[in-house]
């Protein structure tokens, strides 16, 4: 075959694939702005993520399609039914209690940690697309004023030793998103609204160090306790099970387990990492001890705070 009949064959694969596949554009109802990171599944343990333009492609065959962000309402969609390629999204309306946001500037500040992240890391969990994980850090009765938290803690691994490669040969770095969430009131996991404006995305090119991911403004530890959420996403065209760099490492507790995950694209909801299925396999309670991992992530707060007058 020749040069011009082996491009011309080319293009025709590729306009074949393009007319397969659907792309959409996911935007804001009320600005038009569109919406990135939007989760996107597609169905039979399938999904995807949109760009920072708000487009993802949508796979052939598919027919039935669920958005979800957590600023947005949840939205499902017919792709037989639509006829348009753009998809607006509502913005939610969430009232949070015990919730406070402080603009002042701190004149001083004594600063400790809260959470798992000093802890023995023992192993490291994978991550991968559309995956969630969570810990929850109670109010501690003994303060006598609420602390203000300031920064997102989390020990992470960005080596690639660890990593199975099959169909993609090179380590695939997957943008963060860090958020700080209420437990619910009924089943005691992270509730579906962020109280930190939609959290705080990390791209691939930065690492998250020993200093955490800084809020933009102070907020008071709520009296309910706090999630500090962790979600893993990427827009390359991945499987689920395809592992992300970087992992999280994880301790090992025989207390009760304060760690939760999401597998959003095989439609699960949260659940407690202590019931999550491999955790339940004999060899895996054997090699544990009895114990169960934790997520080493966790919080900066000042339990002291002087704030600069006003005047």
């Amino acid at each position: 075959m020749n040069r011009k009949a082996f491009f011309a064959t080319l293009l025709t694969i590729i306009a074949i694939t393009a007319d397969a596949q659907q792309r959409f554009f996911v935007k804001d109802s009320l600005t038009q702005d569109p919406v990135a990171f939007t989760s996107v599944w597609f169905g039979n343990n399938t999904g995807g993520y949109t760009n920072e333009s708000g487009m993802i492609v949508i796979p052939e065959g598919t027919k039935q399609i669920r958005l979800s962000h957590i600023c947005y309402e949840t939205k499902n969609i017919s792709i037989v039914d639509c006829s348009r390629n753009t998809v607006l999204l509502v913005p939610k309306s969430v009232i949070l209690e015990d919730v406070c946001i402080s603009a002042k500037s701190p004149k001083r500040m004594k600063t400790t940690t809260v959470g798992m992240i000093k802890e023995k890391t023992q192993i490291c969990h994978r991550g991968s697309t559309g995956f969630e994980m969570a810990l929850f850090i109670p109010y501690d009765s003994t303060w006598t004023n609420a602390p203000y938290i300031h920064s997102i803690l989390a020990n992470l691994d960005y080596s690639t030793h660890w990593l199975a490669f099959t169909i993609i040969k090179t380590p695939i770095y997957a943008t963060l998103r860090f958020d700080l969430r209420l437990p619910d009131s009924q089943t005691g996991s992270p509730r579906n609204e962020s109280i930190i404006n939609g959290g705080i995305i990390i791209q691939p090119s930065q690492r998250v160090s020993k200093e955490g991911v800084k809020l933009a403004t102070p907020l008071v530890f709520p009296k309910t306790g706090v999630f500090v959420v962790m979600e893993w996403i990427t827009t390359a065209a991945i499987s689920e099970s395809q592992n992300l760099v970087p992992a999280i490492n994880m301790t090992l507790s025989i207390k009760e387990n304060q760690t939760w995950n999401k597998k959003a694209f095989r439609g699960k909801d949260w659940m407690r990492e202590e019931d999550e299925p491999i955790n339940q396999d004999k060899s895996a309670r054997e090699l544990y001890k009895g114990k169960t991992p934790c997520a080493k992530l966790g919080l900066e707060i000042s339990k002291y705070e002087v704030f600069q007058s006003d005047n």
